[in-house]
């Protein structure tokens, strides 16, 4: 008793397994999310890209983009989040796909010419920071496409009271 009031769980559900928050918290992912943090994080990468802020956090090769795709990140991440503020629902679908199909491929091919030391980063191919970020952008779009709800909000977990 001691431990749950220490822990605050007095008084709550008990759950059965370990990772189940975790996994609540995966199926709350879907494409508004996924667009809206991917949106911030685009604008985010290309505003401190174009002020020159972005290389002095670290020497890896995904801090250190040409300079127009800087421009390219900060323009589609307005773009983004244009959509996820006006856009519609196939929009934002697609935006997603897109996200998917584009961070994926860009990830695979990336790791396969740092792999054979051909291609922009061949000099440093030790370092993988800019294909594995690009791969994990795919694979996040991957999820949110599979996660995402039929009106996109969540179902409520437990019925209404008016059901």
């Amino acid at each position: 008793m001691f431990r749950n009031a220490v822990f605050g769980h007095m008084g709550a559900p008990r759950r059965s397994g370990r990772y189940r928050g975790l996994l609540h918290l995966a199926r709350r992912w879907n494409v508004v999310r996924f667009l809206a943090c991917g949106g911030t994080a685009l604008v985010v990468l290309g505003v401190t890209g174009i002020l020159g802020w972005l290389g002095s956090l670290s020497r890896a090769e995904l801090f250190h983009p040409p300079h127009w795709v800087n421009w390219l990140h900060f323009g589609f991440g307005t773009f983004v989040w244009a959509a996820v503020l006006v856009g519609g629902r196939r929009l934002q679908q697609g935006l997603a796909f897109f996200g998917a199909v584009a961070g994926t491929a860009l990830g695979l091919v990336d790791l396969v010419l740092h792999a054979y030391g051909v291609g922009p980063g061949a000099a440093q191919s030790g370092d993988l920071s800019d294909p594995l970020t690009h791969l994990a952008v795919g694979l996040l779009a991957i999820g949110a496409l599979l996660n995402n709800r039929r009106d996109g909000y969540e179902e409520p977990e437990y019925p209404t009271a008016h059901s």
